[in-house]
């Protein structure tokens, strides 16, 4: 796990630095075609980390980008993850932009989880996500997996479940209510995960899950059981790990 901190305009250089050293690492890999998966989130978070993307100089072709989680609102919608995508990332690239399958949320929401599900399975061969950008809530939530709520659940009560890899969400506590996003089953199988906790709101969470070793919210679940983890802070935390600035 890997701690970088740093001012908010050093961290969007860090984060271009950062996706040019993925893309070129792992383009070097033959698996796939040497084709690479980077699942985007959305919100505040995304303000930072897309601009920071459209900087870096990689070969998108080689590139395809899923969605962690999607509000069940219209793409033009501001609380659109990808149409906040499409606005910063995909429309700025031009003929350069990489391959983008957003969540169809314009599917009934069952639906629209199996189909994205499906896409997922189909797109990388029944395996794991290469990257994951993902944002965190003040409450530690990540995607749009919230503390205490039955889709944050590791393990679900069907065994047949488990295998999901995104799931539909009715009741969110947080607006919009209704939303799809990737199971924590399937976070954790992700090659990288980037944490992205921007501001000092997020601190306390921040810290709390460094301190303790419970698992209470999301953002424990990933700090503890990701594979590949490192978290993009412009906060200081008092934290043992391994450290990086500007």
């Amino acid at each position: 796990m890997e701690l970088v901190h740093a001012p908010v305009p050093e961290l969007k250089s860090l984060l271009t630095e950062s996706f040019e050293q993925w893309a070129e690492n792992t383009g070097l890999d033959g698996a796939n075609g040497g084709r690479r998966s980077c699942a985007l989130s959305g919100g505040t978070t995304a303000l930072i980390f897309l601009p920071a993307l459209r900087a870096a100089k990689v070969d998108w072709s080689r590139i395809t980008l899923f969605w962690a989680d999607e509000r069940a609102v219209d793409i033009v919608d501001p609380e659109s993850n990808f149409g906040l995508a499409e606005r910063m990332l995909l429309k700025p690239l031009g003929s350069r932009a990489p391959r983008a399958l957003r969540m169809p949320m314009d599917l009934p929401l069952g639906e629209a989880a199996t189909k994205y599900d499906d896409e997922l399975a189909t797109r990388l061969r029944g395996g794991a996500l290469d990257l994951a950008i993902l944002g965190v809530g003040e409450d530690g939530h990540v995607c749009s997996l919230f503390p205490g709520h039955p889709s944050t659940q590791l393990s679900p009560a069907s065994p047949e479940k488990v295998s999901l890899r995104v799931v539909a969400i009715e009741d969110a506590p947080k607006f919009p209510r209704r939303r799809l996003s990737l199971t924590m089953h399937f976070i954790l199988q992700t090659r990288t995960i980037w944490l992205m906790a921007i501001g000092p709101r997020k601190l306390p969470v921040l810290q709390a899950a460094f301190a303790k070793t419970q698992q209470s919210t999301p953002l424990d679940l990933v700090l503890q059981q990701g594979k590949d983890v490192s978290v993009f802070t412009d906060q200081v935390l008092r934290s043992a790990l391994t450290s990086r600035r500007a």
